[in-house]
C-alpha cells in the first residue's frame, strides 16, 4: 500500500457509529427480553439481528428534521427511561441518535385531515433514508399526539413493533389491546393492522424483514 505524505496510514472511518450501535444493541435486548425463545417473535429478531451484524456498506447522513408533533418526544421519553428492565436503556440509547433522524409525515398524509397531518410523524433509522442505507431490514420510529389514530396499512415485510409508550393496537378485525409499555406487536405478512393513541402521545419503533422483498 502506498502511504500518503508523511509515511502515516490514514484512519478508516466506521461505517456505524457507536451511538447507533449502542441503540441496536439495546433494541435486541428489549425485544429478547419480552420475546422468548422461540416463536414467530423470536424468529424474526433473530433473522434480523443477525444480518444487523454486518454494517452496511452504504452509509448514508441524510439531513435531521423534526416535525411539530416531535415536542411531544421529551416527556414520552422520560416515562420510558422511569421504565424497569432494558426499556429504559433503549429510551437513552434512541434519544442520542434522535437528533440525527429527518422526520416525515406519512405519504398521503395530506388526504386524511389537517388533525392526523399535523399530529404524527415518522422517522427512517435504517433503511431507505436512514442513517445506515440497507436491503435486508428496515428500522423506523412512529410518533403520535394525543387521542390520534394511525389508519389501517399492510405490508408484505413481517414487522416487530417495541413500544415506548402507552397506546392500543389492532390487526384485521380483531379487538383493540394494548401491549404496555415495552411490550411487543408482531405482524405476520400482508396482515392489516393500525394503532392509536389515548390520552398520551404515542412512540414505538417498528423493525421490518425486507431482505425478501429487496426494499
Amino acid at each position: 500500500m502506498m502511504l500518503p505524505s508523511g509515511g502515516k496510514v490514514p484512519e478508516v472511518m466506521s461505517l456505524r457509529s457507536a451511538d447507533l450501535q449502542l441503540f441496536l444493541t439495546s433494541a435486541e435486548a428489549a425485544i429478547r427480553h419480552r420475546s422468548g425463545v422461540d416463536g414467530p417473535v423470536s424468529l424474526a429478531a433473530e433473522r434480523m439481528f443477525t444480518a444487523l451484524q454486518a454494517p452496511s456498506a452504504q452509509a448514508v447522513r441524510p439531513g435531521a428534521a423534526r416535525l411539530p408533533v416531535c415536542r411531544h418526544l421529551a416527556t414520552t421519553l422520560e416515562h420510558a427511561r422511569r421504565q424497569p428492565g432494558p426499556i429504559s436503556a433503549l429510551a437513552d440509547a434512541f434519544a442520542a441518535i434522535e437528533p440525527q433522524l429527518n422526520w416525515k409525515v406519512r405519504a398521503g398524509a395530506e388526504t386524511l385531515g389537517e388533525h392526523f397531518l399535523d399530529g404524527h410523524a415518522n422517522a427512517t433509522i435504517m433503511g431507505p433514508e436512514g442513517l445506515e442505507k440497507r436491503r435486508d431490514v428496515w428500522i423506523g420510529v412512529s410518533l403520535m399526539a394525543p387521542h390520534m389514530r394511525y389508519p389501517d396499512h399492510r405490508h408484505p415485510p413481517e414487522e416487530i413493533y417495541v413500544v415506548l409508550s402507552d397506546g392500543q393496537w389492532r390487526q384485521a378485525s380483531d379487538p383493540w389491546h394494548e401491549p404496555g409499555i415495552g411490550g411487543l406487536v408482531y405482524n405476520p405478512p400482508n396482515v392489516m393492522h393500525a394503532m392509536r393513541s389515548t390520552e398520551r402521545p404515542l412512540l414505538a419503533l417498528w423493525f421490518l424483514w425486507t431482505e425478501q422483498i429487496g426494499s
